[in-house]
């Protein structure tokens, strides 16, 4: 799975390193499995330099970590007493990274410059790690295929439903696709988006999951409509990509990566209806094992790097978010998916937890209706068994932010 952000071409090894990365620097650890997000390193250059303007010294080395070792590698390393100084986090990873991570040293006044701070806290109650950027979940679609979809008529889920019947293949209308393209591309998160505009949550005050057909039955009814065929727990960036789906609900960071193909044919828009789910990106931890003079170094990087509104807004506009720092504009042109970020008023913050996540995904897949081989009555009773092996307090935080 990709993420983010602007690939930085100028560097293409695994380790960049500055000052020859020097046993007495600081050591950060980046995922991924392409040289991404040159907008950290650009952060740190810029730590330096102000540093160096003040006869300090600040010498680093990345660590580019693949993406699928990384959020397992990383606290294991940590807990046996190594492992990096300075790491990047990850809302979906939260359970694994906050025993690992030192509690941020920052004021009072400093902490009410964001918009959130208290869904990470540590040991003691201060924050582990200060995310940059709202991101939304946004739509895409592709005017090469659908040159007449209407954005405006599809800002309700039956608008959307009414334009996108106006694609299926095969059909009467003169808008239709030709076969081997599908009108929609979805991908499992959209069912918290259905639940959430219906007025529901997954859990109840009582922090139990509460879960009915709600939202299933309405992806059901897509998938028996064809309007798409895809049940899948990967993002559909293969499909924007390759234009083979008209409409995609996928991440902001997609438009970063589009092919040559389709990069000047998408345009973005926000999702449907009443709610949909953000999330808390792009924010950086520290080892709890480093000492107290490197942890100060560290922190005073962290909070240069929240706070210091030219950074900030290259990490923002990095991930076509919106800030966490209050005040601070960032402009997208219309149609990009900074701009249907930006857009997303109607978004609720939720970060499940990654086991929740899986649960929602077994039981898509599992969905007689959209292509599984269990009834509904059976697939809510067996998510109801296995959800009391989940913690679902932090999911009740959330969502009681909007209860």
């Amino acid at each position: 799975m990709k993420r983010w952000i602007i690939v930085l071409t100028v560097f293409v090894t695994l380790v960049l390193s500055s000052c020859g990365g020097t046993s007495e620097g600081i050591t950060v650890w980046i995922p991924g499995d392409e040289v991404e997000y040159g907008f950290y390193f650009d952060a740190l250059e810029s730590f330096k330099a102000a540093l160096e303007s003040e006869g300090r010294a600040f010498d680093y080395v990345i660590e580019q970590q693949p993406w699928g070792d990384y959020w397992v590698k990383l606290p294991l390393e940590v807990k046996n007493g190594r492992g990096p100084d300075l790491f990047l986090t990850h809302w979906a990873y939260d359970e694994n990274l906050r025993g690992i991570t030192g509690e941020l040293d920052l004021t009072a006044a400093e902490l009410s410059r964001f918009e959130v701070t208290d869904l990470y806290p540590g040991e003691h109650g201060q924050p582990v790690y200060i995310p940059t950027t709202f991101v939304s979940k946004v739509m895409f679609v592709n005017r090469d295929l659908a040159p007449n979809f209407d954005v405006a008529a599809a800002a309700t889920w039956e608008g959307l439903w009414d334009e996108l019947a106006q694609l299926v293949p095969g059909s009467q209308s003169p808008t239709a696709l030709p076969e081997g393209v599908v009108p929609f591309q979805w991908s499992f998160h959209m069912l918290y988006d259905l639940r959430y505009d219906a007025g529901l949550t997954f859990t109840n005050e009582n922090g139990a999951l509460q879960i009915d057909a709600t939202g299933f039955e309405y992806l059901a009814s897509l998938e028996t409509a064809g309007i798409s065929q895809y049940i899948e727990r990967s993002s559909p960036e293969s499909e924007l990509n390759n234009a083979t789906a008209a409409v995609i609900y996928g991440e902001p960071w997609m438009e970063f990566w589009a092919s040559d193909q389709v990069k000047d044919a998408i345009e973005a828009f926000p999702v449907p209806g009443s709610a949909t789910t953000r999330a808390l990106e792009l924010s950086f931890g520290i080892n709890t094992n480093v000492d107290d003079e490197r942890f100060e170094l560290l922190n005073e990087f962290v909070k240069y790097m929240l706070l210091d509104r030219r950074v900030n807004a290259a990490i923002v506009r990095g991930s076509s978010g919106t800030p966490n720092l209050k005040g601070l504009q960032v402009e997208y042109r219309p149609g990009s998916a900074g701009h249907a970020n930006q857009a997303s008023d109607h978004a609720r913050l939720l970060t499940p937890p990654e086991a929740f996540e899986d649960l929602i995904s077994r039981m898509l897949e599992d969905w007689e209706g959209l292509g599984g081989t269990k009834p509904a009555a059976e697939v809510l009773a067996d998510a109801a068994t296995a959800a009391l092996a989940v913690d679902l307090s932090g999911l009740m935080v959330m969502e009681d932010r909007f209860r």
